[in-house]
């Protein structure tokens, strides 16, 4: 899904292709100290078509510089003796950049930085730790529409890869389809959906229903991510809700197997 997105006759095309990538996939969601390398590499090595990297903070990935790293054939983001991001060309199809962010113009200097690594940029609004909702991040932004959407704008018009977001719903069914009509308004590719809200907990069920409302009121793939625990879930949860695609986490925590069709390898021989 590669292209210029800067020239306006392509931009149809492109976007097409763009939305596209994000039909009927099975994804691994944005996991932050569990999403590295190794465990995006297992998940496609069992049957995932599209890995998140963990959420990075702008301001963290300016701070670094891009790094060749001939020995282990990745490219490294190095923020002194610190990694912040690592890729490789065996996830380059399938990786997209997650990225922590309340300012447009810090948004896309960051997101330039490795657009030419990855495959799409999404950005974080979802996160409900303090860390990032008291800077104006992460879920902090579902509450937000105008910066929300003035930081996609940003990006869409100023990158050459896809953006999307990923958000969380709303108490209120309306404010949760106001706020996903104003983003896919914005020219995402993509719009990712935790079926929870900012103040429900991973014990707290998913609600599968609000989902299903939003794949109804926009116009762009809606990717589904909560209570996914089984291979058997993914078809259950397209047949439940409509969506274009399954961002499966806590079950590939447990055992990046899940996404195998087959279904769940014993845990000693994944490790």
């Amino acid at each position: 899904v590669h292209g210029d997105f800067s020239s306006r006759q392509e931009v149809p095309r492109l976007m097409a292709l763009a939305t596209s990538f994000y039909v009927n996939k099975t994804i691994l969601a944005p996991m932050v100290r569990i999403g590295s390398l190794p465990m995006r590499l297992l998940a496609l090595d069992y049957g995932a078509d599209i890995v998140y990297s963990p959420e990075v903070i702008d301001k963290k990935l300016l701070a670094s510089a891009r790094v060749v790293n001939a020995s282990t054939g990745t490219v490294d983001f190095m923020a002194g003796h610190e990694l912040v991001f690592q890729t490789c060309a065996a996830e380059r199809h399938a990786i997209v950049f997650q990225m922590g962010t309340a300012d447009p113009a810090l948004a896309l200097a960051a997101a330039r930085m490795v657009q030419d690594d990855v495959v799409a940029v999404d950005v974080n609004m979802g996160c409900p730790k303090h860390f990032s909702v008291h800077a104006g991040m992460g879920a902090a932004l579902i509450s937000d529409t105008p910066r929300a959407t003035a930081i996609l704008r940003e990006l869409v018009a100023g990158l050459r890869v896809p953006v999307t977001c990923k958000i969380r719903i709303h108490e209120r069914l309306e404010d949760t389809l106001a706020f996903a009509r104003a983003v896919c308004d914005t020219g995402i590719a993509a719009l990712a959906v935790h079926g929870r809200t900012r103040d429900m907990r991973p014990a707290n069920p998913a609600i599968w229903d609000q989902i299903a409302e939003i794949v109804r009121a926009v116009p762009v793939p809606v990717i589904l991510n909560g209570d996914v625990f089984t291979h058997a879930d993914i078809a259950r949860a397209r047949d439940a809700t409509g969506c274009a695609a399954v961002m499966i986490a806590r079950a590939a925590q447990w055992n990046p197997s899940v996404f195998r069709p087959a279904g769940f390898l014993p845990l000693p021989e994944v490790i």
